[in-house]
Order: C-alpha cells, then sequence, then structure tokens
C-alpha cells in the first residue's frame, strides 16, 4: 500500500493510499480536510479509478472529467490537487 499526503498551497490537506496490481489501480482512498458536496462524489471517484491503468495523464483526465461532468464542490482543493495526490501516490 503506497500513500502520499498533499497540503494544497493556501488550501486544505489531500491525502490518497493506493494500491496496484499489473500496473492497474485494485485499491484507492483519498481522504483530507477539504469539503466536498455531494460528498458521495468521492466514493463514486475512487469506484471509477478502480481497475484503472495507472498512467498519470489518464488518471488526471479521468479525474478532471469526473469533477466537472458531475459538477462536484470541492472547498480547499481542485480537481488536479486529487489526481496529483493520487498519481505521487501510485509513484511513492
Amino acid at each position: 500500500m503506497k500513500r502520499y499526503e498533499f497540503k494544497v498551497p493556501g488550501g486544505k490537506l489531500v491525502c490518497a493510499k493506493v494500491e496496484t496490481l499489473d500496473n492497474r489501480i485494485v485499491f484507492l482512498q483519498v481522504t483530507g480536510d477539504f469539503f466536498l458536496l455531494p460528498e458521495t462524489d468521492l466514493e463514486d471517484l475512487e469506484k471509477l479509478l478502480h481497475g484503472v491503468e495507472a498512467d498519470p495523464e489518464a488518471i488526471k483526465n479521468k479525474v478532471v472529467c469526473f469533477f466537472g461532468e458531475r459538477k462536484t464542490v470541492i472547498a480547499g482543493a481542485s480537481p488536479v490537487d486529487f489526481a496529483y495526490v493520487i498519481n505521487k501516490s501510485i509513484a511513492s
């Protein structure tokens, strides 16, 4: 299990725990002190990324598109911050 924590400049803490197998995400948990509405979008994002190839650009695109399509309200972080933390966790 790999972990990474990131304090968004002027914002909140975003943390990710990731496990990969055969270069695919098999476990993902994102936590932190950010605010996200609706809260269920975080769990849906984790489910969406399960089985996805651990490719930084693909993950970034999926995360940004997901939050954009859902019109998720995120206070203290951005979709790019979430993708960054997930990707850094995979690379750690």
